[in-house]
């Protein structure tokens, strides 16, 4: 860490089930920017909150009266209700990118289901359970240094359009269902509108919902590529409540919350990384991943949420052929100048915990660096 330079700390314990011990440490009560490793506490505070195997809902309402032949005409509206779910997208989308697919294409056939045929009125694409900010706050980090594209409570195709980041998700979704009922023969006469439904239509029951891919899956996405856009959804959604938008801050401050609970800390101002702000202790972070690990269905999805040394996600192409490749499970963190890896290792001496932020630093000598403190960390015992 020494050859490295810069303002580095590093943290390492062996954790258990009855007590945790301390292996190392150098500079390990010191906050140092997370970059990425931020992702680690929007995840476990995002899955202590829903589980592992909990799951958004996007809701369809019919509103309005049936007529016509067999009732077949729906004089009203359909109301597409976003519960903040990044996954949203086509199928070619998701597949292309190897990303999870929440579709519309079930809700589409629900309508038909309904033998509803014609809709004389709009479709009401709702994204309100977030407040309307697409962005989020990235002090010291240049806004186009991260992939970051729109933020929407009812998202579509991960917030980009033909390209580029999108102007407004919900409408894009919103058309998408448009074009389900096309092709399978219903009829749409008004237009897509974007705007929140009333609080009786959200407090009747739907036509019909899609439910996310699981928690598990959506906190894998997150972590083990390092998704930004998938960081700050998740954050957004654990900042609702009842009667509240969900916000990047109310956000960041349920997770610092949840973080002193579990006895770390953790200042945030977003959830992917991409602000110098947000920052821990290589201690701190540790003091997380011990808390995170367990058998519970969220601590379980946290640990399999992070990448395999020389196998997966951001580790793919690092420590391969050491001691640490398959071992080691961990989550890397990138900006200028910022260089963070934290995981886990499987040892001969039992489970590693270990932080390693290093501020100030070139990021490829940081990056050979702690390489080879995981590798050390693994052949431990």
């Amino acid at each position: 860490m020494e050859s490295v330079g810069g303002a580095s700390g590093a943290y390492v314990s062996r954790i258990g089930r009855s007590s945790n011990r301390k292996l190392y440490s150098d500079s390990g009560k010191s906050s140092r920017s997370l970059a990425s490793n931020t992702k680690l506490f929007t995840t476990a505070a995002y899955l202590e909150r829903v589980g592992g195997e909990g799951r958004l809902e996007t809701r369809l309402f019919a509103r309005g009266r049936r007529t016509g032949g067999r009732e077949r005409t729906l004089k009203g509206a359909l109301i597409l209700v976003g519960d903040g779910d990044p996954a949203l997208a086509t199928p070619g989308f998701a597949d292309q990118r190897n990303l999870p697919l929440t579709s519309l294409g079930p809700l589409a056939r629900s309508v038909k289901d309904a033998r509803i045929r014609t809709v004389k009125g709009d479709i009401i694409a709702d994204p309100t359970i977030f407040d309307g900010q697409k962005t989020v706050p990235v002090p010291g980090v240049n806004p186009d240094a991260g992939d970051l594209p729109s933020l929407s409570g009812l998202s579509f195709n991960r917030g980009t359009e033909d390209g580029r980041y999108a102007q407004s998700p919900a409408k894009n979704a919103g058309d998408e269902l448009e074009d389900e009922l096309r092709d399978i023969g219903v009829r749409v006469t008004g237009k897509v509108r974007v705007r929140g439904a009333s609080a009786n239509t959200l407090g009747s029951a739907p036509l019909a919902l899609m439910r996310s891919p699981t928690a598990k899956t959506l906190a894998k996405q997150t972590n083990t590529p390092s998704d930004n856009f998938y960081a700050e959804m998740l954050l957004k959604r654990l900042g609702t409540s009842r009667g509240k938008q969900g916000t990047t801050k109310r956000g960041a401050k349920r997770a610092e919350k949840f973080a002193k609970k579990a006895g770390s800390g953790v200042n945030m101002v977003n959830g992917s990384g991409l602000a110098r702000t947000n920052t821990s202790s290589p201690r701190k972070v540790v003091k997380l991943l011990a808390h995170m690990r367990g058998d519970d269905s969220e601590k379980s999805a946290f640990f399999d949420s992070l990448a395999i040394a020389g196998k997966t996600g951001t580790l793919s192409g690092r420590m391969r052929n050491t001691a640490a490749e398959g071992s080691c499970r961990a989550k890397t963190g990138t900006i200028s100048g910022v260089s963070a890896l934290s995981g886990y290792c499987r040892t001969g001496g039992g489970l590693v915990a270990f932080s390693i932020l290093m501020n100030g630093v070139n990021v490829d000598s940081a990056r050979r660096a702690q390489d080879e403190m995981a590798t050390a960390i693994a052949r431990f015992g």
